[in-house]
């Protein structure tokens, strides 16, 4: 996985985009909420949500850390080393974190985000 296998796989999601926020991240958001992010300066990391009972499983991973500015809180990790995941891996987690992110959403933005679907 690299930075542009991951945005083609982040866009792949219904209702998502992407954009530039808080200076210097490039966003993936369904919606304009954030499920994934990584910083211009160093797009060999990548962050993303995860749910409370992988939070600390992946953290113990080599080249998994907690995101910076509010992971441990909000569970979002940042993955400093691309490879220590595979391709079936970070397909998962990114799935993951869009479906957290849009579960969060209003029952009218989701039934949206299920029309584009059908």
């Amino acid at each position: 996985m690299d930075i542009e296998q991951l945005r083609t796989s982040c866009l792949s999601f219904p209702g998502t985009s992407e954009g530039i926020k808080y200076g210097d991240q490039l966003c993936f958001m369904v919606l304009g909420k954030v499920f994934c992010s990584s910083n211009l300066k160093h797009l060999d990391r990548a962050n993303f949500k995860v749910d409370e009972e992988e939070f600390e499983a992946l953290c113990d991973r080599p080249g998994i850390v907690a995101a910076p500015y509010g992971g441990s809180k909000f569970k979002w990790v940042q993955v400093t080393d691309f490879d220590c995941l595979t391709d079936r891996e970070w397909a998962e987690h990114l799935r993951k974190a869009y479906d957290l992110v849009k579960a969060k959403l209003t029952k009218k933005e989701q039934a949206m985000l299920n029309e584009q679907i059908t």
